[in-house]
């Protein structure tokens, strides 16, 4: 696996803010931010913490483009907001240490913690067509669980996201509704259904009835009929246990003709603590397609309309929104290392193979000297490859489909790596630097190491549909940066 960083020099100077001032009987939570590859703000706690679609056919031009990019602009608008979310408390001392003794307090032995996840092996898939989402392991290709997402087995899940310590994933439901899942037995309640001892999944022909699963964590019904975003932010690190605590879960839904509404959740018991609806970003088509968060847990929502598509950011500290319009559509969406949002193209339109969108500039850049005609995830890996899927390679003599990859920062669109006969759609990476593609009418997962070439397969689930961040390897380069192989 990749090694991961430890704590960058801003966050050391973060923790430096946290301690007291001479004289202060209470503790100071003072958090940072940085832009670019930083991590998140660190603050320091006293005390130990723990996590208390669309099916349209193929289209568009396999031509070739001589531009390796274009830019198009598209000013932001502001849109009606709530207030942001309040800041929590972590941890305060009762009795706080006193800086006048001439030497430095005992808050606790504080460790050189790594960023993210050290361990983290699974892939989270989700089942559409039988309301479940599987547990795959990453490394062995064996399925560990399956988990219903909605009481009455018609949610029809697929967009999934993994908690940056890797102990729950989140799923949300198309016909509404959002549910945690923890990944460990260490972490589930056993009180849940009134049995001794934890009763949980242990494979694809073990799935418990609703109620039953004592590492459901929650559930919550926003009351939409279209949900489909989901996104963790990272939380606060907590720089004595290394956990990480207040995780927040980003999503969004919306009925009828109505606008969206972006609601962000307590992870620990799935609550609604602030919702903002985003005048001008319409329902139709879906309402917000896909949902990403950048290192500061700002949510990146994006549409899927013709010809052009919505992209808006929500802040993660007042809740205020921006409303920007791509000039072309797109399909996927993630968070590049450097903060900057990415589409994946619709079907190649506009001969487009994927826009990246410059936060500062307000401006798209379009990757376009080979058309990869998709629908279609996408996701950086740890050589700044922007790996997505493509039905169709404008590069020629291609008769399977397969994977390709954008260049982060020069736009380039790569050659196509043919792996299948099939539809293939969902797009992640693991911990190890594989690429996984899902293909839902196959019922396949592919695993694709692209330093080996080998290709494996996993071929029991039931229309595997997702293209989010299924392991939480996004929210952790956004936060913690590239990690070192």
């Amino acid at each position: 696996m990749y090694r991961l960083p430890s704590p960058r020099p801003h966050v050391l100077a973060a923790l430096l803010l946290a301690l007291p001032a001479c004289g202060d009987s209470s503790e100071q939570n003072t958090s940072g931010s940085d832009s670019g590859t930083s991590q998140g703000s660190v603050t320091i706690t006293a005390t130990a913490g723990s996590d208390s679609d669309s099916g349209a056919s193929l289209s568009g031009s396999d031509s070739d483009s001589s531009a390796s990019t274009t830019a198009g602009t598209s000013g932001g608008t502001t849109a009606d907001t709530t207030a942001g979310p309040g800041t929590s408390d972590t941890g305060t001392l009762t009795d706080g240490p006193k800086f006048d003794v001439g030497e430095m307090p005992d808050v606790g032995e504080q460790v050189d913690c790594e960023c993210g996840n050290a361990g983290f092996s699974y892939i989270w898939i989700a089942n559409s067509h039988e309301s479940t989402v599987t547990k795959l392991n990453t490394e062995t290709m064996a399925e560990e669980g399956r988990y219903l997402t909605r009481a009455d087995a018609n949610g029809d899940p697929s967009r999934t996201s993994v908690t940056i310590s890797g102990r729950a994933v989140a799923v949300a439901n198309r016909n509404g509704g959002v549910v945690k899942i923890w990944a460990s037995e260490e972490f589930c309640d056993p009180d849940i259904n009134g049995q001794p001892g934890v009763q949980t999944s242990t494979g694809m022909n073990d799935v418990l009835p609703w109620g039953q699963d004592d590492c459901v964590a929650w559930y919550s019904d926003m009351g939409h009929q279209r949900q489909r975003p989901v996104a963790w932010t990272a939380g606060v690190l907590n720089q004595i246990s290394c956990e990480y605590e207040d995780e927040k879960l980003w999503t969004s839904g919306c009925s009828g003709a109505e606008d969206i509404t972006v609601h962000l959740l307590d992870g620990a018991t799935g609550d609604i603590e602030e919702s903002v609806t985003i005048t001008g970003f319409e329902c139709g088509s879906y309402g917000a397609y896909g949902g990403a968060v950048d290192s500061q847990g700002n949510f990146w929502a994006s549409s899927l309309t013709i010809p052009t598509s919505h992209l808006a950011r929500v802040d993660f500290a007042t809740m205020e929104v921006k409303l920007y319009e791509a000039p072309y559509a797109g399909y996927g969406i993630t968070v590049d290392s450097l903060d900057r949002p990415w589409m994946a193209s619709w079907t190649g339109n506009g001969n487009v193979t994927a826009m990246r969108f410059d936060p500062e500039l307000e401006i798209f850049e379009l990757a376009t000297n080979f058309v990869a005609n998709s629908m279609s995830g996408i996701q950086e890996d740890a050589e700044g490859r922007m790996w997505m899927n493509y039905w169709t390679h404008s590069a020629g003599g291609v008769t399977l489909r397969g994977l390709t990859y954008v260049d982060r920062d020069t736009l380039q669109v790569g050659p196509p790596i043919e792996i299948t006969d099939a539809e293939v759609r969902g797009l992640s990476i693991d911990f190890d630097g594989n690429v996984w593609s899902t293909a839902r009418f196959a019922n396949t997962a592919y695993r694709y190491n692209p330093t080996t070439q080998q290709l494996d397969t996993y071929s029991l689930l039931n229309g595997p549909y997702t293209y989010s961040d299924m392991t939480g390897w996004a929210l952790q380069t956004a936060e913690c940066g590239i990690p070192q192989g």
